[in-house]
């Protein structure tokens, strides 16, 4: 007896309520994070879908009588009276820090999956779902302490205003800076300017396909608010009623018949790993869009189809247990627009589809592979040159007469182009590292010497072959001294490549996460090729639309014209786990026009899973850049494209983007 009464007294000192706040805050937090697993507490429990909100109230009231307990013990202290009233008070107390405790073991179950075993990728997943509410869990470890370690009323009061002050002061700030934050990543991302109606604003949801205790959901597709369509997944049975099938998909009918070419998908997360957009049309269901990925925005460019009646489909999802989120769908029917200043900028080396080789196969041969420059606005002859390390420029084996002959070759080669009134620029990369086996950062040793006389080699080098501009592909500068460097560098090449050429064109290829040039020089450059490649996600995909929308906001930020920047596509695949192989495109035989991501790639003696930018991908990052105001997209690189007779050549979605969306391209 004597024991338990002292456990009883501990339980009710300060000390201990502060722990049973604690844990009943991480409690409520741990549940709030662990989405993924509501599908399933659904259809075990009693309560089903009232089952979380239950909980969660049930939390919230020990929250409430721990924190209460500790503050009437720290204005208290020791003068408690054992009277009715006071025992009443201690019970209740009791039971709310033994339900705070039980449901924050059971929550913790719940987000880190400790009911299949402890593990560090269980931790991982956890503690990533809760970053977002770190912040609330730490300010409630604060607010606690006051009360704590505060030895009477006005002391606690003090300290009490004090960390409210403080709490406001940071939830301001983390407001403010997640509203930035999450604005960057969606609603701040460069805006898209749509030239028609959204034709799915007067729509109506006619069929919603839905899963055992699966509210109906899908009009908030059609809303301008935060709610969601929450597309569950296939595993699960299906409602009374419904078809047991292997996707979720939702069927709108439109207020009438219309001609659409472009949507627009919203979606809250990354969960969606493949959806189709469907038209009724001919009596039939047809797919006009598909692709592996969604994210925050998805632009989807198609060929014109008339219908009434439109599906969007989720086909796979990231995991069973986590809802896709669909926040909107918006389709329209773009017209085409004037535009003379939008690039379609590709890299082209002289090795592996040589110009002269590609002359002695004849005339047919090469009126097909000319299909490319119908297409290009802007060629730039890769990998021609490079450096020593005393500051002089090389040809390599191929010597300088051997570069003459296949530019001129190449240039005999655009001439062959089906539409000779399209102008296509010829400009050379005069400067980059990674291409002659010095590895990457090879430029910054000798450029830190002779950047000065390397600009003046530059710029009688472009003359001599009557370039239309030069190219710098210096990846990367590690250090403030080489960025200054590089901005010294390139408002000389500015000054004197104008002086020579008054239209000369100064490009750069720049990643989004290496950005350390000034505003001068960024006014001195007319073309920035942004690299929106080679960036693995949370899949392995390693040229999203994403990818591109998040760095040219970055590019933006940090002082570059929109208009100047043209947004990279790859011409060829990378492994999903970020090793060092270059799949081609060309020499992908399962290749398709829709997919991106491919299973069994077979590059270098190696089979692995790896992803490209497919045809579609590339006729979406093409409208995107044209909706947003971009300068344009860039290729890299022609040789490792299918050629132009091919359907599934990256160029032919680019090519089929400007055609739905371009006048006279």
């Amino acid at each position: 007896m004597k024991f338990l009464k002292k456990v009883g007294h501990a339980l009710q000192t300060r000390g201990s309520a502060y722990v049973f706040f604690v844990l009943s805050v991480c409690a409520f937090f741990f549940l709030k994070s662990a989405e993924w697993t509501y599908g399933w507490i659904a259809a075990l429990y009693p309560l089903g879908n009232n089952f979380v909100p239950t909980l969660l109230g049930i939390i919230g009231a020990c929250i409430v009588m721990t924190f209460l307990y500790l503050v009437f013990s720290a204005f208290a202290g020791t003068r408690k009276a054992n009277t009715k009233g006071i025992r009443v008070i201690n019970t209740l107390y009791i039971v709310f820090a033994v339900l705070g405790v039980t449901t924050f073991f059971y929550t913790a179950v719940l987000l880190f999956g400790l009911d299949s075993g402890i593990s560090a990728s269980g931790f991982a997943r956890g503690l990533k779902a809760l970053t977002e509410y770190l912040l609330y869990i730490g300010l409630a470890f604060g607010l606690g302490l006051v009360f704590v370690f505060c030895a009477d009323m006005k002391k606690s009061f003090q300290a009490l205003l004090s960390v409210l002050i403080v709490c406001c002061l940071v939830l301001s700030a983390t407001y403010f800076s997640t509203s930035v934050e999450g604005a960057g990543k969606n609603e701040n991302l460069p805006a898209i300017a749509m030239q028609s109606e959204n034709v799915a604003k007067d729509a109506s949801v006619v069929f919603e396909s839905l899963k055992e205790g699966e509210k109906a959901d899908a009009a908030n597709l059609l809303t301008d608010d935060s709610k969601c369509w929450t597309a569950q997944a296939p595993n699960r049975t299906p409602a009374e009623g419904q078809e047991d099938i292997n996707n979720s998909y939702v069927e709108l009918q439109l207020a009438k018949e219309s001609e659409i070419n472009t949507a627009v998908i919203e979606e809250v997360g990354n969960q969606t790993q493949y959806f189709r957009l469907q038209a009724f049309t001919d009596g039939a269901w047809k797919t006009v869009y598909q692709s592996e990925k969604i994210q925050s925005m998805r632009l989807c460019s198609f060929d014109a189809v008339k219908t009434s009646r439109i599906r969007l489909s989720i086909d796979k999802f990231r995991d069973t247990d986590t809802p896709v989120k669909i926040k909107s769908l918006k389709l329209y029917n773009e017209p085409t627009r004037e535009t003379n200043n939008f690039e379609v900028t590709a890299y082209q080396r002289l090795d592996g589809d040589v110009p002269t080789e590609i002359l002695a196969k004849g005339t047919d041969y090469v009126r097909n592979y000319a299909r490319y420059y119908d297409v290009y606005s802007t060629v730039i002859v890769f990998a021609a040159v490079h450096w020593d390390t005393q500051g002089q420029m090389q040809f390599g084996e191929m010597g300088e007469e051997k570069f003459a002959q296949e530019i001129a070759a190449l240039k005999e080669i655009i001439s062959y182009r089906s539409n000779p009134s399209h102008e296509v620029k010829l400009i050379v990369t005069a400067l980059a590292d990674g291409t002659w086996g010095d590895g990457h950062n090879g430029v910054n040793a000798y450029m830190a010497k002779y950047w000065s006389s390397i600009a003046d080699q530059i710029v009688a080098f472009a003359a001599k072959y009557d370039f239309d501009g030069v190219d710098i592909d210096w990846e990367y500068p590690q250090s403030a001294a080489d960025w200054k460097i590089y901005d010294q560098f390139i408002q000389k090449l500015h000054t004197d490549l104008k002086a020579v050429k008054a239209d000369a064109i100064i490009s750069t290829a720049l990643s989004a996460g290496q950005l350390g040039l000034s505003q001068e020089t960024y006014d001195c450059i007319d073309q920035i090729q942004f690299m929106a490649y080679d960036g693995n996600d949370t899949d392995g995909y390693q040229s999203s639309l994403q990818q591109a929308e998040e760095g040219l906001r970055d590019f933006v930020q940090n002082g570059a014209d929109i208009h100047k920047i043209n947004i990279g596509i790859a011409a060829y695949g990378r492994p999903i786990n970020g090793t060092p192989f270059w799949a081609v495109w060309r020499d992908l035989k399962e290749a398709n026009y829709w997919n991106s991501k491919y299973y069994t790639v077979a590059d270098g003696n190696q089979i692995y899973e790896g992803t490209f930018c497919s045809p579609a991908l590339a006729g979406d990052k093409t409208a995107y850049a044209l909706f947003s105001g971009a300068g344009g997209v860039m290729v890299f690189r022609v040789a490792t494209d299918k050629t132009m007779d091919d359907p599934n050549a990256v160029a032919r979605g680019i090519e089929n983007a400007l055609h739905r969306y371009v006048e006279n391209w």
